[in-house]
């Protein structure tokens, strides 16, 4: 998966042309823009969630709550939950577009007159998943610490916002970046994989999507895993 990513870099001069960028824009809209209502209402759900039984049922006080907020929400949670989000969104529907203009011969012909694949179809879309995942998980995790404010401080939450700064590291903010973006990139890719990977038949669709979904959730929890295991 990975040389199939290094692959993918000498490729990116090409998004000098305003085709490829508007491929790259579509993407991200329909993949980011089209999220973000989703990772709204998970992340101030899962902050109010993780406030209440860390304050409510472990006797945390609320500032050293919501700084287990942060860390947990920033480091471990956001990522992994945001990544879940787009795989099911966004692979899903990334495979099945690509296996059915396999179906439809559009790979062949955008072949036939010299665009290549690659460079039109596969390299926007990982870059569109990709940094949708870091945005959409470090909007996820801005949630939580709402929610989690919202919980602790009911309608006082301005006290809370205020001290936001005060609980939130940089380091936090680079490592859900850098690892949400390594999740969506390597989901991309599978999800692509699978999808020009699918036979010429209409039946190859629904197998195609259901092989990024699974493939991408391999990938997405043995990164996370390594990613543990080396920090």
């Amino acid at each position: 998966m990975f040389p199939k990513l290094f692959a993918l870099l000498p490729l990116l001069g090409q998004l000098r042309r305003p085709p490829v960028r508007r491929v790259v824009l579509k993407q991200l809209y329909f993949t980011g823009n089209q999220a973000a209502w989703i990772m709204l209402l998970i992340g101030v759900a899962l902050g109010g969630i993780v406030l209440l039984l860390l304050h409510g049922q472990y006797g945390q006080s609320r500032e050293a709550s919501m700084r287990l907020l942060a860390t947990l929400s920033f480091r471990d949670i956001s990522p992994l939950l945001a990544a879940l989000v787009l795989i099911a969104r966004s692979s899903s529907a990334v495979a099945s577009e690509l296996a059915a203009m396999r179906v439809h011969g559009e790979l062949d012909s955008l072949a036939a007159i010299g665009i290549p694949v690659s460079a039109y179809i596969v390299m926007p879309r990982i870059i569109g998943v990709g940094v949708s995942s870091a945005l959409l998980s470090f909007y996820l995790a801005g949630a939580s610490l709402i929610g989690g404010a919202l919980v602790s401080s009911g309608w006082e939450i301005s006290y809370q916002v205020q001290r936001i700064d005060q609980v939130l590291q940089f380091g936090l903010v680079l490592e859900c970046l850098g690892k949400s973006l390594l999740f969506g990139l390597a989901a991309a890719a599978l999800a692509c994989f699978s999808g020009l990977r699918a036979a010429p038949y209409v039946t190859e669709i629904p197998k195609a999507s259901s092989s990024a979904v699974v493939r991408g959730l391999l990938a997405v929890f043995f990164i996370d895993l390594v990613w543990v295991l080396l920090s």
